[in-house]
This record gives C-alpha cells, structure tokens and sequence, in this order.
C-alpha cells in the first residue's frame, strides 16, 4: 500500500493529531539534547538573541522569497509527479483556512529551526543537521528533483544560520516558505 492509500484510510483529525504529535516528538528531542549537551555553553537567550531582530527576518523573508520563485518555476516547467510527497501536504493544506495554515508553519517551522539549527547544528555541525533534517523528509525523495531541492534548502537553511547567527532568521524563512506554499495549494494555484 502506498502513501496516497495509507493517508485516504485516515481522517484530517488523525492527520493533524499526527501532525502534532511529530512536532511534539521533535521539540522534546531538541529540549533533551539541549539539556544534556548544550546548556551549559549555549544559553537559549543566545538562540533567540533579538538583536538585529528586524534585519534577520527580512534576510530571512527574502531567502524565502528565493525559494519559493524557484520552486514555482521548477512547478510550472517540470512534470508534476516530480513533485510527488505521496499527498500529504495536499491533504494537511487543502481543507483549512489561512489562519489554520499559518499556525502549522509557525509550529514547524519553529520546531524544526529549533532542533536542526539550534541544536543538531550546534552539536553536529551542517552538514550532519541538514542531512538527518533532509531525511526526516523523506517522503519528498519520490523524485531525484525533489530530493536535491530538499537537500539544498536543508542546507540553505544550515548556511543561513551559520551566516546569520540567529534562529529567527531560519524560522521566519521556513515559516514563510511553508505558509506561502501551503496557500498555493490550499487554492490550487500549483
């Protein structure tokens, strides 16, 4: 059975119930290896340092704003099972609002930032936290064009962090990505 059958056998309330409950499983794993490892030497208060607040989410708007014109264009002009996840971002996007789509990006996009940059980032490096991010995305490696676009952005991110030295400039980056992209498929524009 593949994914597309697996996600038609299960109602929106167990998805976003799924949905929830990786993001939970996500950021107690980054509160953990925070913990353990990183509390003594990386304050939270560095992570989400606010100065320079303003810059970094414009830098991190604009980085979005990059993704998204590539990844519409590569939509437009290249076949559509290219970009084939199984269905599961047609099924999370496609019955809700604009306000209930915001409020998914933020929660990933602020759970993700905050394991993969703020923490895997911090103890392993780059390379090791845009690889371990690229994989738990696995269900976009349907296709070699998704999946080198999944590995580039997890590295994007990666760099635009190490370049940034701040949090909220990957998160507004991914929430902008991931509520943008959301929109266009809660309204079919892709």
């Amino acid at each position: 059975m593949d994914l597309r059958e697996k996600l038609n056998q299960i109602d929106n309330q167990t998805l976003y119930f799924n949905l929830i409950l990786t993001q939970l499983v996500l950021f107690l794993t980054g509160f953990i290896l925070y913990f353990l490892f990183l509390r003594k030497t990386l304050p939270i208060t560095i992570l989400y340092h606010v100065q320079d607040l303003e810059k970094n989410v414009v830098i991190g708007i604009l980085f979005a704003v990059g993704v998204i014109v590539v990844d519409v264009l590569c939509m437009k002009f290249l076949p559509k099972h290219y970009f084939d996840d199984g269905g599961v971002n047609e099924r999370l996007f496609r019955d809700i609002n604009p306000f209930q789509i915001a409020l998914i990006a933020l929660l990933v996009s602020f759970v993700e930032e905050w394991l993969f940059r703020g923490i895997l980032q911090n103890l392993i490096g780059i390379v090791g936290a845009s690889v371990i991010f690229a994989v738990i995305h696995y269900r976009y490696f349907r296709h070699w064009l998704y999946a080198s676009i999944i590995i580039l952005l997890s590295f994007g991110f990666g760099f635009l962090y190490e370049w940034s030295g701040s949090l909220w400039t990957v998160i507004s980056a991914h929430f902008v990505i991931d509520f943008c992209l959301g929109l266009m498929i809660r309204y079919k524009y892709l």
